[in-house]
């Protein structure tokens, strides 16, 4: 007997897909939606649904659409995006646009629909997978840190709106061992501090957690059904730097944020 209905955004690859596998086995009707929701043969009983978060139109459709067929969710989890590394004066227009809407405008839609729909029914938990860059932004990746922040500033909004359901959980993630660097739009020349960031940040994700170890601390945040803001990642992840941000003046932070990616 189904535990309820779960849906995850970006579910055909990485955390996201992980994340289906371990709610199905948990008893969960899940339900996958991603811009490529190619048959996988690895994802049986998980009905994979296609959704451009590029598109604000098809975000908003899909989301009422997936109402009027499944039902309101029961857990929603807000997990699809990707990164785009440029320098400010190098960054396409196209990526500004669509890494606002991926980021940040397409979740905030998605939960325009659900969230309302979950408190009719008077449960619900709604997962937006933030980031660490909220606290510590990314070099040469201001609009990732910038959607991330405000996909975090909005979960902490709706906690205060929606105070029994549904649970709002902003999710901060630290480095997880994906193929979100692989799958990054790139600057095709890089200079001498973006070539020095970048093999930091290449060094942070071989040093990081693994996708299985991500999940479970999602899954188990999931469990608690308490809306809040937690972290994931390595010890450092968890508590260092979320401690450290606590207590550190900010031009200190930024000044270990600059030397940590050799930008000097």
């Amino acid at each position: 007997m189904s535990k309820g209905i779960a849906l995850v955004s970006g579910g055909s690859k990485g955390i996201g897909r992980a994340l289906c596998l371990r709610l199905a086995v948990t008893g969960y009707q899940v339900f996958s939606a991603s811009r490529s929701a190619k048959l996988d043969s690895e994802m049986n009983g998980i009905t994979q649904l296609s959704l451009d978060l590029s598109d604000a139109d098809t975000t908003q459709f899909f989301a009422r659409e997936f109402l009027e067929h499944h039902g309101t969710p029961d857990i929603f989890v807000n997990n699809a995006g990707y990164g785009a590394f440029f320098e400010w004066g190098e960054f396409p227009d196209d990526e500004i646009n669509r890494q606002v809407q991926v980021l940040f405008s397409s979740p905030v839609q998605l939960c325009r629909v659900f969230a309302p729909a979950m408190s009719k029914k008077g449960r619900g938990v709604i997962l937006n997978l933030s980031s660490l860059a909220t606290l510590y932004p990314l070099p040469f990746m201001p609009l990732y840190n910038a959607g991330k922040s405000a996909l975090s500033s909005f979960t902490e909004s709706m906690m205060l709106e929606y105070r029994t359901s549904p649970k709002f959980i902003d999710f901060r993630m630290g480095d997880v061992r994906t193929c979100f660097n692989t799958s990054a739009h790139r600057q095709g020349n890089l200079n001498k501090s973006m070539s020095s960031a970048w093999a930091q940040i290449e060094k942070q994700l071989e040093n990081s957690i693994t996708i299985e170890s991500a999940v479970e601390q999602i899954f188990a945040t999931i469990r608690k059904e308490k809306s809040g803001t937690f972290y994931g990642g390595t010890f450092f992840h968890l508590k260092v730097l979320p401690f450290a941000f606590r207590i550190l003046p900010k031009s200190w932070q930024n000044l270990l944020i600059r030397k940590w990616y050799r930008l000097d």
